[in-house]
């Protein structure tokens, strides 16, 4: 009995450390969302999602409305990460995703975002393929600055709004 006790309990600390442990309703909406879009997350990327969404979502840096899912780091210290330095301060959006494309509601928080962050760098990066979402950023006010890329065989772009 006491070996099944102590095996359950390493099960449910890996599943915590996986981020597959205590999931949110928001979190388990969040990752349906992901979901449908396969040609853009891959499977692989779901591995650590919850966990990351759960992270964000502790930190305050978790923005869900109306079917659209936007997280960010806001960061503390300079970084050396591409061709430029971002500083202290500099927001990186890391995803913004809407459940149903289209319907102008991403266009709405993320236009929130920015204005609550004019003052601040905003940087993101994004697929190289995902022609839409490039289209979206450059009509907001990002530029491409530099070239990323996700694994292996995923290439991507950076792109900056600079405060105003």
């Amino acid at each position: 009995m006491k070996t099944r006790r102590k095996n359950r309990s390493r099960r449910n600390k890996t599943r915590k450390l996986r981020g597959g442990g205590n999931k949110s309703k928001k979190v388990k909406e969040i990752v349906k969302i992901f979901q449908q879009y396969p040609n853009i997350f891959p499977r692989g990327y779901f591995r650590f999602l919850t966990g990351t969404l759960d992270k964000h979502e502790k930190n305050g840096t978790l923005i869900y409305r109306n079917g659209v899912v936007l997280t960010y780091t806001k960061y503390k210290v300079s970084v050396n990460k591409y061709k430029f330095k971002i500083k202290p301060g500099d927001i990186k959006i890391n995803q913004l995703v809407n459940k149903n494309q289209g319907n102008g509601k991403a266009k709405k928080v993320f236009k929130a975002f920015m204005k609550k962050h004019r003052k601040t760098n905003l940087i993101l990066d994004v697929r190289s393929n995902n022609r839409k979402a490039i289209r979206f950023y450059r009509k907001n006010g990002f530029k491409k600055v530099d070239k990323t890329s996700f694994g292996k065989d995923m290439k991507g772009i950076v792109m900056v709004r600079k405060a105003d």
